[in-house]
């Protein structure tokens, strides 16, 4: 297993409120984990609840002694970061409203677990690229009532409004998967300033092509920084089958 992961502030935000994290080594009961957040809030209130968010999953999964399943310490993982974000907001004024996205994985074996809220995403590549993750969010739910199409998503002006999120409410509500691995080649975690500025097609075309993956990385961030770089970009490719 190979794997690069970058961010990026670009263009236009005065500050990176994407935070990430990946281990191929053992983090508790998980042989390996990798996580995304991207966060969101007023002054420097995202960053933070990003933060909370990565570090508050990884040291759940660190100090987890029971006997959940993985899907079980996902979830309770989730929802430990969630608490963490919510009581820090509730306490200090400025951060009040404050919360994040998240996606996370673990490859065990041959079964990749999936967890995510908001619409940071994850998608696996075999001979094509699928988005496994479902966005919460405003736009993703026009798409599905068919409102909208997926091409009139992008430049929609409520594109950056999520329907879940962590931190903002008590309870967490993530959607969690479980999937067989052993066909897929490649795994991609992003944040919705990649999505926003560098369509599927392109996503694919450069994850699959014979350059090193640190090349493919960079070459992505390019791209989304010449189409305009409105938000932060942040990304995680685990090359499985190397």
């Amino acid at each position: 297993m190979k794997t690069f992961g970058i961010t990026h502030i670009g263009l236009v935000r005065e500050i990176n409120e994407d935070n990430y994290f990946m281990s191929k080594e053992p983090i508790g009961k998980l042989p390996n984990l990798f996580i995304i957040a991207d966060g969101m809030g007023g002054h420097n209130a995202g960053e933070v609840a990003s933060k909370l968010a990565v570090e508050g999953f990884v040291n759940y999964v660190k100090n987890d002694s029971s006997t959940e399943t993985i899907e079980g310490i996902f979830i309770k993982a989730t929802q430990y970061a969630n608490n963490v974000i919510y009581e820090k907001a509730i306490h200090t004024s400025e951060m009040n409203g404050m919360g994040t996205t998240m996606v996370a994985c673990s490859l065990i074996d041959d079964i990749l677990y999936v967890i995510n809220i908001g619409d940071s995403r994850l998608y696996v590549i075999d001979q094509a690229l699928k988005q496994v993750t479902i966005d919460h969010s405003y736009v993703e739910e026009l798409i599905r009532v068919g409102e909208i199409t997926r091409d009139e998503s992008i430049h929609h002006p409520a594109k950056n409004k999520i329907t879940r999120a962590l931190g903002i409410v008590h309870h967490a509500d993530p959607d969690i998967y479980k999937l067989r691995a052993n066909e897929l080649t490649k795994i991609f975690l992003c944040s919705d300033g990649l999505t926003t500025m560098v369509r599927d097609e392109r996503i694919f075309e450069a994850l699959s092509s014979n350059i090193e993956i640190r090349e493919q990385g960079n070459m992505l961030v390019d791209e989304a920084i010449n189409n305009g770089g409105t938000d932060n970009i942040t990304l995680l490719i685990i090359d499985i089958k190397n």
